[in-house]
């Protein structure tokens, strides 16, 4: 063996020796928060949410998980609602793969409603938060009001970006599940037509003023038809007895809103509130 051919094999024999250590100590991927915010405006929103795709997109073999909180003062269902806003947006604006979004209801925290977005590879999970917890009773003995929103009809098409329009029903699959665990517990729905009069003035070159009025008063079927669709998806989609649902008109507000209730003694049902009352109708 000539000299050059040992140096040559020295070199070589170094080069593997220094790859080898580095090749080990090559971390492996984990799963990372990509963005943490509270409850912000619907724009600051969807600049997140279009981030969050371009991320995605870089990382093909990753999926996107959604991990929301609440505060202990908020409802139960406010976790899957709004989650299910964020992947509404991803998924029908954005066109991004649903089987690639993962939505978590990460239970309470001390934060407050707390939005994560993740890139977790294969093989990994997020991590919770260290203030966030799961509540340990829950009275199964009292009506327990598991959600609200506000609810749109098929032609209030203006109101198509508001993110209560995406995410209106966004929490039937939790309130489903929610019932599930109590077998007995009647899922007892309320569900509130509007009623609004708007008032402005208006003034032009001259200075005169003029007050303008507009009435919101919907049709009688307005909240049947919400109510139709909130029991059709409770007993189509999520496998709930119809016997065990319970609908009802609760009356006028200034917008339109339903409620969730799981009621354990039906005898006991809660009681609607109102807050917009019309004059009478002619008959």
């Amino acid at each position: 063996m000539t000299l050059s051919h040992f140096r040559q094999g020295c070199c070589v024999l170094l080069l593997l020796l220094c790859c080898a250590p580095a090749h080990a100590q090559e971390p492996t991927a984990q799963a990372r928060k990509f963005d943490e915010f509270p409850d912000i405006q619907l724009s600051d929103l969807k600049a997140r949410l279009d981030n969050f795709v371009i991320e995605l997109q870089n990382n093909p073999a990753a999926r996107g998980f959604i991990m929301i909180y609440r505060s202990r003062r908020d409802l139960p269902g406010l976790n899957s609602r709004v989650a299910q806003t964020i992947k509404y947006y991803l998924v029908y604006t954005r066109g991004f793969p649903a089987e690639r979004i993962v939505t978590i209801d990460g239970g309470e925290s001390n934060a407050g409603l707390v939005q994560e977005l993740w890139v977790v590879p294969q093989g990994t999970a997020p991590v919770p938060r260290a203030d966030a917890y799961q509540r340990a009773f829950i009275d199964t003995e009292s009506n327990r009001k598991f959600d609200e929103f506000y609810y749109f009809l098929p032609e209030d098409v203006s109101e198509a970006d508001d993110p209560d329009y995406v995410s209106q029903k966004g929490s039937l699959e939790s309130y489903a599940a929610a019932l599930r665990q109590q077998p007995r517990a009647q899922a007892y729905v309320i569900v509130y037509p509007q009623y609004y009069i708007e008032r402005w003035t208006e003034t032009n070159n001259r200075g005169r003023s003029r007050t303008h009025t507009r009435v919101y008063l919907d049709r009688r079927d307005a909240a049947a038809r919400m109510s139709r669709e909130i029991k059709d998806e409770l007993v189509r989609t999520h496998h709930l007895a119809a016997s065990r649902i319970r609908i009802v008109n609760g009356g006028y507000r200034n917008r339109r809103q339903a409620e969730l209730w799981v009621v354990p003694h039906p005898e006991f049902k809660p009681n609607a509130t109102p807050n917009a009352f019309p004059p009478r109708r002619r008959k």
